[in-house]
């Protein structure tokens, strides 16, 4: 049974995520299909991981609108910002949300903590490629990834340094956040510096692959996958190595 404590926590934590996702409604700055897709993927996350699982998600959301503020007009006239003034739909949440929401069910049904792990590394690969793309298209000069040609700003599978760089501190911004799965366990700080480890590791590896889907195969014959399907197969990688490298170190 769950104590009038956690029962509390949980309710504070649904009435802060809701009260910011209502605001960034209201704000415009995501439709009502995002707007209504975010609500139904946190029910779920509350279902299946509890109130750890929706603060993950609400981080990830806050640090995702916060940096595509980043030099925003600078990116427009470039011509790469998000459109709508950075508003996001439901294709964004999907890109976003749905490897994590299969971890997430995957953890409900299987109660093994590697699936917290995928969680953690698929979220933190979304969080990676979002400050790569925002913060990268305002400051670097990229070249394409497979064969690091210098190429336009906003070019599938452009990479550059600062752009690497921004990937890593969305990962370990994320990576902090995910340490709350860990902290109600007994386990070793040992055990828990490694996971935050493998979660950092697995978000930057994921941004990097799909920036490599990215040059290869997104909006290309004969597949023609989008930027959101690249998005999916990115943040599904980020997951499954994390629950590799965890599995290997018996996590």
């Amino acid at each position: 049974m769950l104590s009038s404590e956690h029962l509390l926590l949980t309710a504070v934590v649904l009435l802060i995520a809701f009260s910011f996702v209502l605001y960034a409604y209201l704000k415009r700055k995501i439709n009502t299909s995002a707007f209504v897709g975010t609500l139904v993927l946190g029910v779920i996350i509350l279902v299946t991981l509890g109130y750890a699982g929706v603060v993950t998600l609400l981080a990830f959301f806050l640090l995702g609108n916060f940096v595509t503020k980043y030099k925003y007009e600078k990116k427009a006239m470039l011509g790469v910002a998000e459109g709508n003034k950075g508003m996001r739909d439901i294709n964004n949440v999907l890109g976003n949300g749905l490897s994590p929401l299969i971890f997430a069910v995957l953890y409900a049904l299987y109660c093994d903590n590697v699936f917290l792990l995928g969680f953690s590394g698929s979220v933190a690969t979304a969080c990676a490629d979002t400050f790569s793309t925002e913060i990268g298209q305002a400051e670097g000069k990229p070249r394409l990834i497979t064969t690091l040609k210098k190429v336009p700003v906003g070019t599938n599978g452009g990479v550059s340094l600062q752009g690497l760089g921004a990937s890593l501190l969305g990962s370990f911004l994320i990576s902090l956040v995910c340490l709350i799965f860990w902290f109600d366990l007994q386990i070793t700080a040992r055990s828990i510096s490694l996971l935050f480890c493998v979660c950092l590791l697995s978000g930057f590896l994921g941004c990097l692959v799909d920036s490599i889907f990215g040059a290869t195969v997104e909006d290309r014959e004969p597949l023609k996958l989008n930027k959101h399907h690249v998005n999916m197969l990115a943040t599904l990688f980020g997951g499954i190595f994390a629950i590799i490298v965890g599995y290997s170190f018996g996590l």
